[in-house]
């Protein structure tokens, strides 16, 4: 397990330092032919962290639940994301990590409802490590776009 979030932090904190160079602007525009923004990407990674996590494991989110809509699966940016919850996003990609790596190690994790993701079709995560285990491709999925989104803003 303690690979596994070691992998997730070092996924971010590479895509933090990336996106670093950015202004607000950058990380709010969204390039022909794209849906959402390098803002928005970050957002997303939190959110999904927290409900794979958290929700499904029936325990409260450790960020503000309204983020959860405006970054969950399906959406997209609906208005400009101001630099105030930009540096938000950016600090919670760190620290939601940091909390769950506590949590993991309170045992606060006991019961985990099996969920059927829509990345990879048909694939279950039936437990909190199978989550883990897709956060890293998650992470790693969005990380890309970010790549991809970095060069053409």
């Amino acid at each position: 397990m303690n690979k596994i979030i070691e992998v997730i932090k070092a996924c971010r904190s590479k895509w933090l330092s990336m996106l670093d160079q950015l202004t607000v602007d950058q990380l709010n525009a969204i390039p022909p032919g794209f849906n959402n923004n390098l803002a928005w990407q970050l957002g997303h990674v939190i959110v999904s962290q927290q409900i794979l996590c958290y929700r499904l494991a029936g325990q409260k989110f450790v960020i503000n639940e309204d983020l959860i809509d405006r970054y969950k699966n399906g959406s997209r940016p609906e208005s400009y994301i101001n630099k105030e919850e930009i540096s938000l996003l950016k600090d919670s990609m760190l620290s939601t990590i940091d909390q769950l790596e506590m949590d993991l190690k309170n045992g606060l994790f006991v019961n985990y409802t099996p969920y059927t993701i829509s990345t990879y079709a048909g694939f279950t995560l039936s437990n909190l490590n199978d989550a883990l285990v897709f956060i890293v491709s998650h992470d790693a999925l969005h990380y890309g776009c970010s790549i991809s989104l970095k060069k053409l803003v």
